[in-house]
């Protein structure tokens, strides 16, 4: 298995890398532009964008699936297809197919021998691997046709583990999962995390993508808009919440009186401060009208809140037009 080592050595980058497709029209789209970007060993990092930001066109010119216009990738120091260098790679793509009339321990055992899996190691590793997904007791014996989508999920993400790899590339691994697979999946990343192998990820999923990645690169129109560690990203609020019950409408006019923002219903209001004088004060102020303090809170920023943010500041960039304009 893959052991944890230090988070400085740079197992892929990508430098000024950029894919053009060309039109019947002889137009030319640009599905990544001048990308810029690099993963560490032992590092989670995600790629996130709306559709059509060139986030699979990213990775399909990481596995040499499709070529560059321009620019430079190195995978282990090597270019996007050489042996040595795709023999250290797991992939999972957004649409796994299968060849519907093998089993479960069939398709492994094929992929494998695809990966040059020594057979001594093969046959064990194969009913790890089925034990790590929850298929070895159903689904081992079973052909892939009977499968359910979340069953497929897994057998994909035991297909991409069988070479025990050191990058393992995720393609919307949550993709038409029911809220437990969700979490099964993302308990596997972090558990791979454990071992110190890297992990690319691009999911939808921006909770999850916060739950599990040391770092984030969003992008937007085949461009970088931003990337770092995710808590760099989500900055923290100078806002807090005053919740209380007990408050009259008398009470609720005092508070605003007293400058406070005040929202109220259900029997509760909530005031909200921006400093720690001003957390006493409204306290105070509480206490004084007989009120009844619940909670002091500090909500924070989501990555989904972040990303929204930095996508529509971009599109105002390019178009000169807010969202609601």
């Amino acid at each position: 298995m893959v052991k944890a080592q230090k988070q400085t050595e740079k197992i892929v980058e990508i430098k000024g890398l950029t894919k053009q497709y060309r039109l019947m029209n002889r137009k030319t789209i640009d599905a990544v532009v001048d990308l810029n970007l690099h993963i560490n060993r032992g590092e989670t990092l995600a790629i996130v964008g709306p559709n059509g930001s060139g986030k699979t066109t990213t990775m399909k010119l990481l596995l040499g699936m499709i070529f560059p216009t321009s620019g430079e990738i190195t995978m282990f120091g090597k270019a996007p297809g050489n042996l040595e260098a795709q023999g250290k790679i797991g992939y999972l793509p957004e649409a796994p197919y299968f060849y519907e009339f093998l089993n479960g321990r069939e398709i492994l055992n094929y992929y494998g021998k695809l990966c040059n899996v020594p057979e001594d190691v093969l046959k064990t590793r194969i009913e790890e691997l089925l034990e790590m997904v929850d298929l070895k007791e159903r689904g081992a014996d079973m052909p892939i046709r009977t499968y359910s989508r979340g069953m497929r999920q897994r057998i994909g993400i035991a297909g991409a583990m069988i070479n025990d790899p050191e990058l393992l590339i995720l393609d919307e691994p949550t993709n038409g999962l029911d809220p437990l697979g969700t979490v099964e999946v993302r308990q596997f990343i972090l558990n791979q995390k454990k071992t110190g192998r890297s992990i690319l990820l691009c999911s939808h999923m921006l909770s999850e993508v916060e739950a599990v990645a040391d770092r984030v690169a969003i992008l937007y129109r085949g461009r970088l808009i931003t990337a770092g560690p995710v808590k760099s990203l989500i900055p923290e609020s100078d806002q807090w919440q005053i919740t209380a019950t007990n408050v009259t409408r008398e009470g609720e006019a005092t508070l605003k009186e007293s400058g406070f923002e005040v929202k109220s219903g259900n029997d509760v209001v909530v005031i909200k401060v921006t400093n720690a004088e001003n957390i006493y004060r409204a306290l105070d102020k509480v206490e004084s009208i007989g009120g009844k303090l619940v909670e002091v809170t500090r909500p924070q920023s989501t990555l989904e809140e972040q990303f929204l943010l930095a996508v529509s500041n971009e599109k105002t960039k390019t178009t000169g037009k807010k969202d609601n304009e």
